[in-house]
């Protein structure tokens, strides 16, 4: 998925007023389908950053790949872990 992508869809969803402030979980598709969605079991965002590669260093010796343009990567965490509230 593109940010533009993202962007559009995510600006669809502000569009309705009760999901304006709706909170962002992630949830394996499958999963979902085929024991349905529980919030248990789905995770939320731990950070989101800009990166110019991804993480794995040196050049592939295989592929010559190009200049790779930037990547938005989305990392995920339990959502229980990242609830502050829920702190001891």
């Amino acid at each position: 998925m593109k940010l533009s992508e993202l962007h559009r869809i995510t600006t669809i969803a502000m569009q309705s007023h009760s999901a304006q402030d709706a909170e962002v979980l992630l949830h394996y598709e499958r999963s979902a389908m085929e024991d349905g969605f529980s919030r248990e079991s789905s995770e939320g965002i731990s950070d989101i950053r800009l990166v110019d590669d991804w993480a794995l260093p040196g050049k592939s010796l295989v592929t010559d790949e190009g200049p790779l343009p930037q990547k938005l990567v989305i990392f995920y965490d339990n959502h229980f872990k990242l609830d502050s509230s829920l702190e001891q």
